[in-house]
């Protein structure tokens, strides 16, 4: 197998994912996260850039996203889909708190409270997004999380 075609083949691929249409296409579908993921590498994004104020923005992102939703009267667990105020942060030094090592937010709905919305875990720097979610209870959380990325990548250039 000619390895340098292989590897051309995967640029190519990896050029054509993650494009802001492609995970709003997408946004109900489980490989969403998979998408936001590269969407977040693709930005020139990594947990060196994280802040407890740009997490607050991401909450913010988040839950402008289910506003459009909320009108919608014949989903009853939208209707009180609302991310919560906790943000739980692991720094890698306690005492200086200044470089986050882990990340969680969370959100609440008509029936659940504290489920988590988006999490940046520590050991492997795996994102997650609603993995309790299906369909349309993860459009906002995803969509959400795509503006964040280019309000990063932006914030980050300036």
């Amino acid at each position: 197998m000619n390895t340098e075609n292989f590897d051309e083949g995967l640029t190519r691929v990896a050029d054509k994912i993650s494009t802001k249409e492609e995970i709003e296409e997408k946004a109900y579908l489980d490989e969403s996260s998979k998408l936001c993921r590269e969407y977040f590498k693709k930005r020139g994004l990594s947990y060196s850039d994280l802040t407890k104020n740009n997490l607050k923005k991401l909450r913010e992102f988040i839950q402008e996203e289910t506003y459009p939703l909320l009108a919608d009267k014949s989903y009853h667990m939208i209707r009180e889909l609302r991310m919560d105020d906790l943000i739980k942060i692991v720094y890698k030094n306690k005492r200086k708190k200044d470089i986050i090592e882990e990340a969680y937010l969370f959100i609440n709905g008509s029936y659940f409270k504290l489920r988590e919305a988006v999490s940046f875990n520590g050991d492997n720097q795996f994102i997650g997004f609603c993995g309790w979610a299906d369909g349309c209870n993860r459009i906002p959380i995803i969509r959400g999380f795509v503006k964040w990325c280019d309000w990063m990548e932006k914030e980050k250039k300036e």
